[in-house]
């Protein structure tokens, strides 16, 4: 008798300490979050031994927490060990290795892996449509996955259909204000934004933003990207005031999140150096880019893909107040990080060669020009013969 109430202590224990930790996370308390949710894994070790459920679950929320944070590595082997317990216990269609296989790939998008991520949401789709139908909510949050993914690659079509197929089931669920609508809402009017069609864009990021206030409270970091969004949109149509007021806003609700030093932090000192340049502020922007790819260094990495949107950005300052070989410098450094994710023979890296071989041309240096537009134009050869 002694020994089952031991382990139903025990239970109650593991239950309690898993709690607090989603509790935490979903407060956006990361740090408690992280805590407890080590604990849990000891306790689940100890009670029902390394290869239990148990244990995948508590490692997958260490891996959710530490993926908000930043921490993509330990995030990735964390949730890569959850997936392989759940695959050898349950099989290999259960809807928790679907689950598993989301977060997994989730992880793997945001270290830029995009080709690996890819065949993990495919596959999760795959085991949600036989578990669960086509107009299931699990359905929808696969689709508004695979569709972030392809918006990142920029296949937006594809990108687009898929959101419009997961709002179909929000809505055909009745799930107005369920947050994974924000976020689908939030992302087709992302794809808007990119074809240039602002109106249309600022009515579904104010939608998204009433639906996250409402769901998740007015201090939460998700509300951060709403604005954020909002700002861009102000910014692409010239009205630089009202953007850089929500970028301070953004700023503020992010450092008390996550600190002065994480990556999100980065993107917005470089939304807010685009809108001093805009003003023809040039020393602060040039303050604000060097922020940027200071912090996302020390967040990302050398080699992330998001720091050349940085590196451009200040390049692209430094060309239009001619000088040109600090210019050069970070032009460069953007294309060896590009070739270094996507491959020597991606539109990105062409894209980049160009933004060179003009700038050469204005400064009179007609052969590093070519070079570098012929390299473009042979990539671009390559990848329009392959569609």
């Amino acid at each position: 008798m002694g020994h089952n109430n031991q382990e139903k202590a025990y239970d109650v224990l593991w239950d309690n300490t898993t709690y607090k930790a989603i509790t935490n996370y979903r407060e956006g308390k990361y740090k408690e979050a992280a805590e407890l949710a080590k604990l849990s894994i000891d306790i689940a070790k100890k009670v029902y031994g390394n290869d239990s459920t148990k244990v995948a679950i508590s490692m997958n929320n260490l891996s959710l927490i530490y993926e908000v944070q930043g921490k993509f590595e330990e995030a990735e082997s964390l949730s890569v060990k959850a997936l392989e317990i759940w695959e050898n216990t349950l099989g290999p269609d259960n809807t928790d290795v679907a689950a598993s296989l989301n977060n997994l790939a989730g992880i793997y998008v945001s270290r830029g892996k995009y080709k690996e991520a890819e065949p993990l949401y495919t596959r999760s789709l795959d085991i949600k449509l036989k578990a669960f139908g086509q107009d299931h909510l699990e359905t929808a949050i696969s689709y508004n996955n695979l569709a972030d993914l392809y918006r990142l690659e920029k296949k937006f079509n594809e990108a687009e259909s898929f959101y419009r197929k997961a709002i179909e089931i929000f809505e055909h669920n009745k799930e107005l204000k369920n947050p994974n609508i924000g976020s689908a809402l939030n992302n087709l009017a992302e794809i808007y934004k990119i074809k240039g069609q602002y109106d249309d864009s600022l009515k579904l990021y104010k939608r998204a933003f009433e639906i996250w206030k409402i769901s998740y409270g007015p201090d939460h970091p998700n509300l951060a990207t709403a604005i954020n969004n909002i700002a861009g949109v102000y910014y692409l149509e010239g009205n630089y005031e009202a953007a850089e007021k929500l970028y301070k806003e953004v700023l503020k609700i992010d450092e008390k999140t996550y600190g002065r030093n994480h990556h999100y932090n980065a993107m917005t000192f470089n939304n807010i150096a685009l809108v001093k340049e805009g003003i023809g502020k040039y020393d602060d922007a040039e303050r604000y880019f060097k922020e940027a790819i200071k912090i996302s260094q020390n967040t990302l990495g050398e080699t992330h893909p998001s720091l050349v949107t940085y590196l451009n950005n200040v390049a692209g300052l430094y060309r239009a107040r001619e000088r040109y070989e600090e210019a050069e410098f970070y032009f460069k450094k953007g294309i060896i990080i590009l070739e270094k994710a996507f491959g020597s023979s991606n539109p990105d890296v062409a894209m980049a060669m160009l933004n060179l071989a003009e700038m050469y041309e204005s400064q009179g240096r007609t052969e590093d020009s070519k070079r570098f537009s012929d390299s473009a134009k042979s990539i671009y050869k390559k990848v329009f013969n392959k569609s």
